[in-house]
């Protein structure tokens, strides 16, 4: 099988936006098609043809960007998830078998990669509210199990909380609080004005301290 270098994720950027780079065959725009085609790029590919890697690379670009998207938004995090999305498209190509679906499989890749992203996210979060609850208890003075155990029903009430929002207002959480985006770019990852965001978290949060407080109330 050939042998095909990647050595950092600055290197798959080049060989896709190289200018010097031979151009990409044509792509058909049916999804089926494309898949077909970028399955038959990447055998090539496995078979040491570099042309027909950067023409798969360069194919498969704004397939992969749109699901980084999808999941984290228009920042920074989804440009970083797409180039290590092609990092581990490079390092496991070799697994790819001739007759598979090309799109499910890269799709898999994507979708898995944006999900331990998320997970981060999440893990973090509740990292940053331990961290200022032991803080608390440095001030107040420490707490024994029964309290640890209070606070971890509360995080799952939070969760439950959340859940039950109405649904502008679950996504308007979601997009400002767990995706961490600005309000521009919720707005465009939504389709809601900026006006609408703030208000649609503003009664989101209002809501959440009713349901931890206990109240149940919802405000739509």
């Amino acid at each position: 099988m050939g042998n095909i270098l990647v050595h950092s994720r600055s290197t798959v950027t080049e060989q896709v936006l190289s200018p010097h780079a031979p151009a990409p065959a044509p792509v058909m725009p049916d999804p089926a098609q494309d898949s077909e085609q970028w399955a038959a790029w990447m055998l090539l590919a496995q078979d040491g043809d570099r042309e027909a890697y950067h023409a798969l690379l360069q194919a498969v670009l704004p397939y992969v960007r749109a699901i980084t998207r999808r999941y984290l938004g228009r920042g920074e995090d989804a440009e970083d998830a797409v180039q290590d999305v092609l990092m581990i498209v490079h390092g496991i190509r070799h697994t790819f078998e001739a007759g598979r679906p090309f799109k499910p499989w890269l799709a898999t890749i994507a979708t898995r990669r944006c999900i331990d992203l998320l997970r981060r996210r999440s893990q973090r979060m509740r990292h940053e509210l331990e961290r200022d609850g032991a803080e608390d208890d440095a001030i107040h003075g420490d707490h024994g199990p029964e309290e640890t155990a209070s606070r971890e029903r509360e995080w799952d009430h939070l969760h439950q909380a959340v859940a039950a929002l109405p649904e502008r207002q679950r996504e308007a959480v979601r997009l400002l609080r767990l995706n961490e985006l600005s309000l521009n770019e919720a707005s465009a990852a939504s389709n809601q004005s900026v006006g609408s965001l703030k208000v649609a978290c503003h009664r989101a949060i209002r809501s959440l301290h009713a349901a931890l407080a206990g109240k149940g109330n919802t405000h739509d």
